[in-house]
């Protein structure tokens, strides 16, 4: 057996020969008195061998090698402690590679241990895949929060706000080429983009997505096609 190795469940991997056996250089070595069979306790492969060739000596307690079985991967991830009520044992999520692959995952299980420096929880999220995957693998997980349907969207260069960000809204082109500001309340935003809620646009609606910003409202404005 080498590092590497593929194992069976209930294979056996080492066998050991007590200091009973040892001392009784007479026994028979074909015999069973004084050798204890080590098996593996499930299928996979050889990760970490602690021995490699025979006549080791074997303290008691120590590891002879550790097993990695890809069916039981768990991905680990450390989620700050004001989301977990979001977080549910089956929710699922996606799982984003390295390599640009995609594939599903769900929360598997959520330890009861916090963080207490980073008041961050542990949760280990199932990969629902049969690729198998390597361990330490960095990886990007992403939860479904909130979804909305038919909202208009708009580009996040449009929204103007206030200094205190209490107040947004847009510059839309009215009838006459006229800049009217549309005061609005905004949903779920990103990077980009922004959905607006209220009031309701319409798809044809002239927006002014940049330079805006400062523009009094009613201002007279020439769109060039």
């Amino acid at each position: 057996m080498k590092f590497g190795d593929e194992v069976r469940n209930n294979q056996i991997l080492f066998e050991i020969q007590t200091k009973e056996r040892k001392a009784l250089p007479g026994l028979d070595s074909s015999g069973n008195f004084g050798t204890v069979s080590v098996l593996s306790s499930s299928e996979g492969f050889i990760n970490d061998l602690a021995f490699s060739e025979p006549g080791g000596y074997v303290a008691e307690g120590e590891t002879l090698c550790s097993i990695a079985d890809n069916k039981d991967l768990m991905v680990r991830v450390n989620v700050p402690f004001e989301y977990n009520s979001i977080l549910t044992r089956g929710r699922k999520c996606t799982i984003l590679l390295t390599d640009n692959t995609v594939i599903e995952g769900s929360v598997a299980r959520i330890l009861p241990v916090v963080d207490d420096v980073n008041q961050t929880q542990a949760v280990l999220i199932k990969p629902e895949t049969g690729r198998p995957l390597p361990e330490n693998l960095n990886l990007i997980i992403k939860f479904l929060n909130e979804k909305h349907q038919q909202t208009f969207i708009v580009s996040r260069s449009s929204l103007l706000t206030n200094e205190t960000q209490t107040e947004f809204w847009i510059m839309r082109i009215s009838a006459g080429d006229m800049a009217v500001k549309i005061p609005v309340s905004k949903g779920i935003e990103n990077d980009s983009i922004v959905e607006i809620i209220s009031p309701l646009l319409n798809v044809n609606d002239l927006i002014i997505n940049e330079g805006a910003y400062g523009l009094p409202d009613s201002t007279a404005v020439e769109v060039v096609k």
